[in-house]
């Protein structure tokens, strides 16, 4: 009775304002923390196996901690006077909490439990080892030196520390590359070869289940799929909500939302289930004044969850002041390599004529800025092609602060930001903090800044992406600067700081991220939040990161006192292979991926969806076969012409469009993939944009991608809503739901017509009554 009162009273406090004084403040117990500051929710703390280092300026920057407590299992050092400390052990359940006291509150962080296990890998006997051996995969990053072997017993062996799961690996033995052969499970590498595949197993017993919340009513909000057996922990922003706002029935999980929410205009509902034995999936539910958002108008420039990026190449965009057009002056630089004359007037100008407007994206990603050098660099060599290249990509800096003459001035850069912001949209500027160019006066006044060009053996240190991530530089004239230092990093992060406290950029693209030490990003972001327009205005700075790598490794530079996503390159490579091929190997490869992915990265994630980047070839041309996967995708683009694609890559790149915009993530169009450009690899893929002379097949496939934006800002489960992910009849099924409005969006990546399955059409590019071969419909339920 008294949990049927408080949800009556809740109710009145939230649908009659009249009434809300008959409800006290505290009348249901709870009491909410008001600093804006700690409204956004804190990312889980994920421990390692044995020691963690937790950082209490990841979540409290500025914010005197009075006392904490962490769970019994944890033992807490004090590892030194920057607040940093060691958590020795790891929890007994899935879940657990920390609590904090400061002056502003008590607030609460959930505690990930370490799944990993102890695997030994023995090599097979009949592999003939002379002088080394190694193995490299999924579950270290590809790092070679990750797992020395042991000749033990007569055989070789290693000791790998994985989470359970799926992995792909390869041998590397007397320098040669070769699969396990002794272990028949393989997969396409996606260049022409084959990686071995591994299976992990837990010691725990499963008993995980899909997890969403169904509906809401009378303040309350009802989930359906936790077990019987499990536990439940929901918090109202950063703190946990009271038992007695927990009511678990047969079948059911229905949650009461404290009264206190309806004072806050923007507030998050967490809820995350678990036993013994696994973690479920967490909902997510973002509220406006106490209840649920509804609708698209409801979300603000702070909901990054929103976003539908438009990323675009500033020198191959749009020429909007020819007098600043200026080529590299070397016969070694092919027309390809060079400046096409693209500047930030061109983009005020497609910004002014409502170009973005028309095509319905709210963010728009920049690549780099600030200057570079004006001479001929690196070399390309290969396949009867040698060129030198300029700098027009904007990743050789040679300032971190000014903006590249080339393509504009400061007054420029404040009046496409200015004139862009009124219409609504976000800037995202991206940023090269891991090297600089050696003409940079950084590198002129202090190159021992840099890390050596050479390793111990006396070998370059260029491009060892894995085993030297850290050092290594990416050729012989970008030094990369020793982000370990603090006297660098302190320099480094308040040269980036300009960008966003300066002109007034929402977020960073950050490049390299992973060759990038820790202590970079979380001085810059401890710096971002210390920002006026952050702690007093309530700005959300966001910060995306590129790394190829593990999901391990992308997981580990994302936290709230780090990044807040990274490009989830592993998935954008899978789905590309599936959507572009369509074999069945692909589909199950694209499954297990996707998973993995909701996994690592949570439910609600902010991870980075492209349709392409500047270091892909198109995939268009990829789909339509012009541009194969096993060969040199670059070599391609110079040695013969990448023509128009088929009416088939079409509907394809159509497909992988419909993908992103209906995951959980953020969707990035990269320039000219909202009508099909096609190419090959940089530079090939990163031709002046097409604004006229459109086809009727580039036609349709720009007015399919606007009404996918569309669609996507008018149904917030594609936004907010849980996925489940499967496959029916061999179709691709992504089934979205948020508070019982659920959506299924149905792929068909084969060359056999498909029944349509029964509900409301809401979007389709298919002909009337089936799924055509080759494409989509997204249906309501």
């Amino acid at each position: 009775m008294a949990f049927r009162t408080l949800r009556n009273c809740a109710f009145l406090a939230v649908f009659g304002i009249l009434f809300f004084n008959s409800c006290s403040r505290n009348s249901d117990g709870f009491t909410a923390n008001e600093d804006f500051r700690y409204t956004y929710p804190f990312t889980p703390i994920r421990l390692s196996p044995d020691t963690t280092i937790f950082y209490l300026d990841d979540y409290f920057p500025d914010e005197p901690v009075d006392s904490f407590r962490f769970p019994g299992a944890l033992q807490v050092i004090k590892k030194s006077e920057d607040r940093i400390y060691q958590l020795i052990g790891n929890v007994d359940m899935a879940i657990d909490v920390a609590i904090f006291y400061t002056k502003s509150g008590k607030y609460e962080i959930p505690i990930y439990r370490s799944e990993k296990v102890r695997y030994t890998y023995i090599l097979p006997k009949s592999i003939d080892v002379k002088q080394s051996v190694a193995i490299k995969g999924t579950f270290n990053s590809w790092n070679t030196l990750a797992n020395p072997f042991e000749l033990k017993d007569g055989v070789y062996q290693t000791t790998l520390l994985a989470d359970p799961g799926t992995y792909e690996y390869v041998l590397v033995v007397d320098g040669r590359e070769m699969t396990d052969p002794e272990n028949p499970n393989i997969v396409s590498n996606g260049m022409g070869g084959f990686n071995s595949v591994l299976s992990i197993e837990s010691g725990k017993s499963e008993n995980c289940g899909y997890v969403e919340a169904v509906n809401y009513e009378d303040g309350m909000l009802r989930i359906k799929g936790i077990k019987q057996d499990q536990k439940v922990i929901a918090f109202f922003n950063n703190q946990i909500l009271p038992e007695n706002f927990i009511n678990i029935n047969p079948g059911h999980v229905d949650i009461v939302f404290p009264l206190a929410s309806v004072r806050f205009p923007r507030s998050w509902l967490r809820v995350f289930s678990y036993s013994d034995g696994c973690r479920n999936n967490e909902i997510l539910i973002p509220l406006a004044e106490g209840r649920p958002v509804n609708s698209y108008s409801q979300l603000t420039r702070n909901d990054w969850h929103a976003t539908i990026w438009y990323f675009l190449m500033v020198d191959r965009f749009n020429n909007g002041n020819p007098a600043n057009d200026q080529k590299v002056d070397d016969p070694e630089v092919l027309p390809i390599a060079n400046y096409f004359g693209g500047d930030l007037k061109g983009i005020l100008q497609k910004v002014a004529e409502g170009y973005f407007d028309s095509l319905g994206v709210n963010a728009i990603w920049l690549s780099p800025i600030t200057q570079n050098p004006t001479g001929a660099w690196g070399l390309w060599d290969k396949g009867g092609v040698r060129t030198k290249f300029s700098g027009y990509h904007g990743y050789w800096p040679v300032s971190n602060v000014r903006v590249d003459h080339r393509f504009g001035t400061a007054e420029d850069l404040n009046t496409l930001l200015t004139t862009g912001k009124k219409k609504g949209y976000r800037f995202v500027l991206d940023y090269v903090a891991n090297h600089v160019h050696q003409e940079h006066p950084i590198y002129q006044k202090h190159p021992d800044w840099a890390t050596s060009l050479y390793l111990p053996d006396g070998s370059l240190n260029t491009e060892r992406w894995d085993d030297h991530r850290l050092t290594t530089w990416f050729d012989v004239f970008m030094p990369t600067l020793d982000l370990t230092r603090p006297d660098i990093v302190e320099p480094m992060t308040d040269s980036a700081l300009v960008w966003v406290r300066d002109y007034g950029f929402d977020g960073f693209r950050h490049d390299a991220t992973k060759h990038i030490d820790e202590l970079f990003w979380r001085t810059l972001t401890k710096k971002i939040k210390l920002l006026d327009r952050v702690r007093r205005k309530g700005d959300r700075i966001y910060q995306i990161g590129e790394t190829y790598g593990s999901p391990e490794l992308i997981a580990s530079y994302i936290s709230s006192g780090m990044l807040d996503a990274q490009f989830d390159f592993n998935l954008y490579d899978a789905a590309i292979r599936y959507f572009a091929l369509g074999g069945d190997a692909d589909l199950d490869k694209l499954l297990t991926t996707i998973q993995t992915s909701l996994k690592t990265y949570g439910m609600h994630h902010l991870m980075g969806h492209i349709t392409g980047n500047q270091d892909r070839p198109r995939f268009i041309s990829l789909a339509s076969g012009d541009v194969r996967f096993d060969e040199d995708t670059k070599l391609a683009g110079y040695t013969r012409k990448i023509g128009k694609p088929s009416r088939e890559a079409y509907l394809k790149l159509q497909l992988l469009t419909a993908f992103n915009m209906t995951m959980p993530g953020i969707p990035i169009l990269y320039y000219g993939d909202e009508i099909g450009m096609p190419g090959a690899n940089d530079p090939d893929n990163r031709r002046m944009m097409k604004f006229s002379d459109w086809d009727k097949d580039e036609k349709n496939t720009f007015d399919l991608t606007r009404r996918l934006i569309a669609l996507r800002k008018e149904h917030l489960p594609l936004i907010y809503g849980t996925t489940r992910i499967y496959t029916q009849n061999g179709l691709l099924v992504i089934e979205r739901n948020y508070l019982g409005k659920k959506i299924q969006v149905y792929f068909n990546n084969t060359p056999l017509e498909q029944p349509m399955p029964a509900g409301r059409v809401l979007l389709t590019n298919s002909s009337e009554g089936t799924i055509s071969p080759y494409t989509f419909a997204i249906i309501g339920q």
